[in-house]
């Protein structure tokens, strides 16, 4: 699972719509392009496997592993990762257009969509941290908007979490996780505890160590 991505999603997205937006290129189409484009004709998706492999690249294996000379085969690995400009300045303000966009070039993928319904507390965690002059209308119109992209896409490939539900400082927020590692596709995976990926009031790692249970594996669905 990898972290942040400065909105390379955005990249990709903006990519395509130069290519839709040139006319003469004739994207999709079912007829061979003549003159100086000069194409044959370009399948539907064609740019999916191009951004997919952007974040292959950009979550490489660790450099320890490689430095002992371990041989690392990452074909039955699942690739994750975070993005938080979503619904921010670098996409479009068109929620449905983005989710398209997610839906076309990760078909396979399934998204976790997280918000936090206390708008009050995300204002004041923004303020504090990084000095943030976001309003909570701004907060609930965000919440919105992602609320919306995650009812587009579907429950089979989409899953709204409220930060409220499942961070709960009793632990009783396991619940909720446990429910979404089954709904992921995870056989026999019991989370006991939180962990803390922003540990420490900043991006501290939590190095609490413990296991999904003997028999956690990934069956798909």
């Amino acid at each position: 699972m990898a972290g942040e991505n400065n909105a390379h999603l955005a990249f990709g997205l903006l990519a395509v719509e130069h290519l839709e937006a040139t006319e003469a290129f004739n994207l999709e189409s079912q007829e061979e392009v003549n003159g100086p484009w000069r194409y044959h004709p370009i399948p539907k998706q064609s740019s999916a496997c191009t951004v997919q492999h952007l974040y292959e690249g950009i979550n490489p294996p660790s450099e320890q592993n490689l430095a002992k000379g371990n041989k690392y085969d990452d074909s039955d690995a699942i690739l994750g990762f975070k993005t938080v400009r979503l619904h921010g300045k670098e996409f479009p303000d068109d929620w449905q257009y983005v989710a398209d966009y997610l839906i076309q070039n990760f078909p396979c993928a399934r998204f976790i969509i997280n918000v936090r319904s206390d708008v009050e507390r995300q204002v004041e965690s923004w303020n504090k941290n990084f000095a943030s002059e976001l309003d909570a209308e701004e907060v609930r119109y965000c919440n919105r908007k992602l609320s919306q992209t995650a009812a587009y896409m579907g429950q089979d490939r989409a899953r709204l979490l409220d930060m409220l539900e499942w961070s709960k400082r009793d632990n009783s927020g396991v619940v909720v996780l446990n429910d979404l590692i089954e709904w992921l596709g995870f056989v026999d995976c019991k989370y006991k505890s939180l962990l803390h990926s922003n540990k420490d009031a900043g991006y501290g790692v939590d190095r609490n160590d413990f296991s999904l249970g003997t028999n956690c594996r990934y069956q798909g669905s």
